[in-house]
């Protein structure tokens, strides 16, 4: 009589495990996964420490456009409430000083305004009527004003021009520069508190009295003067903006130390604007001589902020692979890191006491997400889960590994393994070159248009991102080890990496591509001229014409840096590591991306490589993104960029005939 049950037990044991084993069993990522993941940006702790905002931004494949909007989340973690439902974007959201409403940026009619909304829900409201965009929205200490910086607008004549087609520029002469405004919060009027012809102003910040605005100045809004920029005040009292630091490199990121007394603020020397350190400075409110806090500090500092009582400021800094928190005491000048692990952290904000910090955190297996730090040590907890699909996906592992370069020089790097690695099997092998060169890798989720790491270890890849010479992360030596020296030490670097990587027995020496955007494009198109190692390259946003490159792109000191001076001072060093002297080399097939409005790296770069290879007989095509700049914005086109990528490696690094994989418009 217990032979039934027994057998119903047995059965339903059975559905039940191969239930579970269903449930969990993963599969490869795709495509289609890439495009609906969504990122996680700009959280802002409210003054009580109780609740974070934060933007979640998806894509509308079927519009080719971004959308995001605005999130809360308690600190205790719970279900977060979406706070806007906007069809446009929707972000800088920033906490009132009684945490009873936010206030936010949103392009929901034909020029973006300011609105604010409730944390308990409701509608928005409308604050401003502005006729050019705002952006570094800041309310004041007392809740009553907001700052922000928006551009000087058209002016009648200037309209009347463009609609009579009657509107040539003359270059670097007409620029429209940004000004400082307030809007009082209750009667909607906004103004102008900077009327300055001759200065283009950003990132504002309210002093603690409410009674000053330090902010920072470039000549004009040229890329190439972000290496230009001071610090200066605007005084409530007499209506009157001084000049506060009188640097020749860039002097950034102002924030006021609770009394008011001091700014602390970010600087580099004049002598290396663009690739030196970024130090941390103070200085009297007042005016007078500034202080440099972390001289010895051997690595680039972000995010200040201030302790509570004044004695301590907070701020990020990224070392090898990793990004984290660390605290500097102002009488002792001690360094402490505040946060530790196999993770990058950004965007920190606190709380009004100072005990608590919100944050983005991720790693290689987890993409950005906000997490949350209390009491000390800070050991940071996620509180939200935005992309859960991850959870049934194929993902590889990493390893940082260091290697000697052909001089001796040790190098860093991540390797990605395959997802389903097998000790013994050799891999195809996809390096990735980053941009800069003043970058770097780090432990951060690789599944975007611009970095597909873990899509390619899903699918059966290995993965390779070295720090070559010239990384950030590794001290101001190695930094700049990389001048007068493009393409030769750090091609070296690469390639001493990638013969680690096979003699660990992980990469078949046979199956190589090789990725990069923007300098990492560089490489590519350096790479392509140098060796015939790689079965195949994408090449997006590349230099290859050093000479040309200089005068028709937007950081012409950038390049004077690394090169020791203009072309006509320096013509051999700039003609010599240019790619296309070099392309009758050529051998590897490749894709050459790159936007059509890119001031960056102009197309011209990428037709002169196209025009190179094509005349050399290697196998290359050119694809062009209509109204891209340096980067790509619109979801049609990133995915088409990593389909046409995915099969050019499958087609000439694994022989495969590629089939174009199906994607659903209605993201």
């Amino acid at each position: 009589m217990k032979k039934p049950a027994m057998v119903a037990c047995v059965l339903f044991c059975f559905l039940y495990v191969n239930a579970a084993v269903a449930q969990t069993a993963k599969r490869m990522m795709t495509l289609e996964d890439v495009v609906s993941l969504k990122s996680v940006s700009d959280p802002q702790l409210s003054p009580d420490g109780r609740h974070i905002v934060y933007v979640v931004s998806e894509a509308d494949l079927k519009e080719s456009s971004s959308n995001a909007d605005l999130w809360l989340v308690g600190t205790n973690g719970g279900t977060p409430l979406r706070l806007t439902t906007s069809k446009k974007n929707d972000n800088t959201p920033r906490w009132s000083p009684d945490g009873k409403m936010i206030a936010f940026v949103s392009a929901r009619e034909e020029k973006p305004q300011i609105y604010r909304i409730s944390p308990f829900g409701g509608e928005a409201e409308k604050l401003s009527d502005l006729k050019s965009a705002p952006s570094a929205i800041e309310w004041s200490p007392d809740g009553k004003q907001i700052a922000f910086i928006a551009q000087d607008p058209p002016s009648d004549q200037e309209e009347k021009k463009k609609k009579e087609k009657d509107d040539a520029v003359t270059v670097d002469r007409e620029f429209k520069m940004s000004q400082l405004w307030v809007i009082d919060v209750g009667t909607r009027n906004a103004s102008r508190l900077t009327n300055e012809d001759s200065l283009t102003i950003g990132q504002p910040r309210w002093s603690p009295d409410g009674k000053r605005i330090v902010f920072v100045t470039n000549p004009t809004p040229k890329a190439d003067d972000g290496s230009l920029s001071d610090l200066w005040i605007y005084s409530f009292v007499d209506s009157i903006s001084r000049k506060l630091t009188e640097n020749t490199g860039p002097d950034t990121s102002p924030v006021w130390s609770p009394d008011g007394t001091t700014i602390a603020y970010f600087s580099r020397p004049g002598d290396v604007p663009m690739v030196g350190l970024q130090r941390l400075h103070v200085m009297p409110a007042a005016g007078g001589a500034p202080r440099i806090l972390t001289p010895s500090f051997d690595a680039s500092v972000t995010s200040i902020r201030w302790s509570p009582d004044g004695s301590k400021i907070l701020f990020l800094s990224s070392q090898s692979v990793e990004t984290h928190l660390y605290s500097l005491e102002l009488r002792s000048g001690k360094i402490s890191q505040l946060t530790a692990g196999g993770y990058v952290v950004s965007s920190p904000t606190y709380s009004r006491d100072g005990k608590t910090v919100a944050m983005i955190q991720q790693d290689e297996m987890n993409p950005a997400d906000v997490a949350v730090a209390s009491g000390s040590p800070w050991k940071p907890r996620r509180v939200t889960r935005t992309n859960g699909v991850i959870d049934s996906l194929k993902l590889g592992r990493v390893e940082v590994i260091r290697w000697k370069s052909y001089d001796g020089l040790e190098i860093e790097g991540i390797l990605l393994y395959p997802a389903e690695y097998t000790s013994g099997v050799k891999y195809p092998l996809l390096v990735y070159g980053h941009g800069g060169p003043s970058g770097a890798y780090t432990r951060t989720f690789s599944a975007s248009w611009g970095n597909l790491g873990q899509f390619y270890s899903s699918n059966g890849w290995a993965v390779f991102y070295p720090n070559f010479r010239g990384s950030t992360n590794y001290g101001e030596k190695f930094m700049q080890a990389n001048f007068l020296d493009w393409g030769k030490g750090d091609y070296q670097d690469i390639m001493t990496g990638i013969d680690e990587v096979v003699r660990r027995g992980i990469a078949e020496p046979r199956t190589l591509a090789f990725a990069g955007w923007s300098y990492g494009g560089y490489l590519a198109n350096w790479i392509v001229s140098q060796t015939d190692r790689f079965k195949a390259i994408s090449a997006g946003a590349g230099l290859s014409n050093m000479v040309s490159m200089y005068s028709t792109n937007d950081i012409q000191r950038y390049l004077e840096a690394f090169y020791g001076g203009h072309p006509w001072e320096a013509m051999e060093e700039y003609d010599k590591r240019s790619g296309v002297r070099y392309l009758k080399n050529a051998k590897s097939p490749t894709i050459i991306f790159h936007g059509q409005e890119d001031k960056r790296v102009p197309v011209s770069q990428g037709y002169e490589l196209y025009m190179g290879l094509k005349k050399n007989n290697v196998p290359v095509e050119f694809v062009i993104f209509p109204r891209e700049g340096h980067g790509l914005s619109e979801p049609r086109h990133q995915l088409e960029k990593m389909q046409r990528e995915h099969s050019w490696f499958l087609k000439n690094v694994l022989g495969s005939e590629p089939k174009p994989e199906s994607v659903k418009l209605n993201q």
